[in-house]
């Protein structure tokens, strides 16, 4: 009789099969769908009150709203960008073991994500990008807090909508409208808080 449990070792070579398999461009929708998941779970946590009496590192309602928002905000969008780079025929496997990391992304195939951006507005998306992933990795590895203000919220939810609608053709519609609350009750003033940008999502066209 094969026993039920063989090894650790055993699992461990089966999930490196199974993660070693390549992404192919038809796989672009799994991806997407995978990123509205994290997206959605990323802003219900930014609006979820914190509970009282847990805390960690000395703040309540940062470990509970916003380590989780940067840990699911970052981990939605690198999965949203890898489904645009499928769908548009770039591999993101790199080997047996590993595809594209969202810094790899962010560094070096923004330029394929929005070919018709000029290079000014293609910065700003790309700083906006490094700061998440810069976030997401400070709470993961250090737990260090990092500065918060409505203008950063507001940025952030307006570069994730607008990468979102401009390469979903259907829209996640809980995801929209989280997205759209951010926006809205950050209250940012224009020219004030931030340098705008010239490009501006659907939904607020």
């Amino acid at each position: 009789m094969k026993p039920y449990y063989l090894s650790i070792r055993s699992d461990l070579q089966e999930e490196q099969a199974l993660y070693a398999e390549e992404l192919r461009k038809n796989d672009w929708e799994y991806l997407k769908a995978s990123s509205e998941l994290f997206l959605t779970h990323a802003y219900s946590h930014l609006f979820k009150p914190s509970p009282a009496g847990y805390e960690v590192f000395g703040d309540t309602d940062y470990k509970i709203k916003y380590s989780q928002f940067y840990l699911n905000l970052a981990v939605g969008l690198e999965l949203l960008l890898k489904s645009i780079l499928l769908k548009k025929g770039v591999k993101i496997n790199l080997g047996p073991d590993r595809t594209i990391q969202f810094s790899h992304i962010i560094r070096k195939h923004l330029n394929k994500i929005f070919p018709k951006l000029g290079k000014t507005m293609l910065e700003e998306i790309r700083d906006t990008l490094k700061l998440i992933n810069l976030r997401r990795n400070n709470i993961a590895h250090c737990s260090k807090r990092s500065r918060e203000s409505y203008a950063h919220e507001y940025r952030f939810s307006y570069i994730t909508l607008y990468i979102y609608e401009e390469f979903s053709p259907e829209y996640n519609l809980e995801l929209k409208s989280l997205l759209l609350e951010s926006i809205s009750r950050s209250k940012v003033t224009t020219g004030a808080d931030f340098k705008p940008l010239r490009i501006t999502p659907r939904s607020l066209r």
